[in-house]
């Protein structure tokens, strides 16, 4: 089990879209792509995508998620 009550600690509480994907180290358009598939929340305010640090939390603690942020490296 990832610890993450000291993963994210440093990070706000909310961020942008660009700003999560550079705390789970992916790039920002697979993020986005997460976000449109339901694996990681983002709440829309106004024109703009905002992450809570609590969906950080989630994405890393669903087990479903390990697999999703690695390089397809069985091609």
């Amino acid at each position: 089990m990832i610890k993450t009550d000291a993963m994210f600690r440093h990070s706000p509480d909310m961020m942008s879209v660009p700003e999560a994907a550079k705390e789970l180290r992916i790039g920002k358009n697979r993020a986005y792509e997460l976000i449109k598939e339901g694996r990681l929340e983002a709440i829309k305010v106004g024109r703009k995508l905002v992450v809570p640090k609590s969906a950080l939390y989630e994405f890393c603690r669903d087990e479903r998620n390990y697999l999703l942020v690695l390089p397809n490296w069985r091609k």
